[in-house]
């Protein structure tokens, strides 16, 4: 990916963002799409997203992460569920394929932590599951934003048949609409399941 000037990165990821969202065919909310362009901004200024407390959000098992961002102070367990959420969602969509191939677990358990970290967060700064919340969209949509920032990183990664075998082994198991659009944005022919429950993609 290029790199630009800080004053314009702004513009920059917008931009990325804007192209990767059209390309996938996705409708996050405008204010979900800033929210993505500011992760990215401040993780490229900080490099901090996925550090806390001086060690890298992965090097304990996220779940005990979350369990810790349960209980103490509102205010802090607000602060630990933004960037565990945050975290996840950026390492994700950038180093999903890494994450998978040191991890035991699959890529369901880093989105569904980050999906419950993001709707926990919504109810704790007050905006529950309500539509204008851009932690519950964050929460709902977790997968979609996922594949916008793998959209923005590009490169051959984010086509490889690894990734497109993933992407369709998960349509299969949900009828996700926003799954079987990003794989005709990947250029595949998506046939509906037939009576025996399967599907098929060209």
């Amino acid at each position: 990916m290029e790199i630009v000037a800080d004053g314009n990165l702004f513009g920059f990821f917008y931009d990325k963002v804007q192209a990767a969202s059209a390309e996938q065919g996705s409708e996050l909310e405008e204010h979900t799409e800033f929210y993505l362009v500011n992760l990215l901004v401040d993780f490229l200024r900080t490099r901090t997203l996925v550090r806390s407390g001086g060690e890298r959000v992965d090097q304990r098992p996220f779940g005990i992460r979350l369990l810790e961002a349960m209980i103490g102070d509102p205010r802090a367990r607000a602060a630990e569920l933004k960037h565990l959420a945050d975290s996840s969602l950026y390492l994700l969509g950038f180093f999903g394929e890494s994450l998978e191939r040191r991890s035991s677990v699959d890529r369901g358990y880093y989105a569904g932590l980050g999906t419950t970290a993001y709707r926990h967060l919504a109810v704790l700064t007050g905006g529950g599951f309500s539509n204008d919340s851009v932690f519950a969209s964050l929460g709902d949509r977790f997968d979609e934003c996922v594949g916008v920032l793998e959209g923005v990183r590009g490169g051959s990664a984010a086509n490889s048949d690894r990734e497109i075998l993933a992407l369709y082994e998960r349509w299969l198991a949900t009828g996700d609409e926003r799954v079987a659009r990003r794989l005709e944005a990947k250029g595949m022919l998506i046939v509906a399941p037939s009576s025996d429950g399967g599907g098929s993609v060209h």
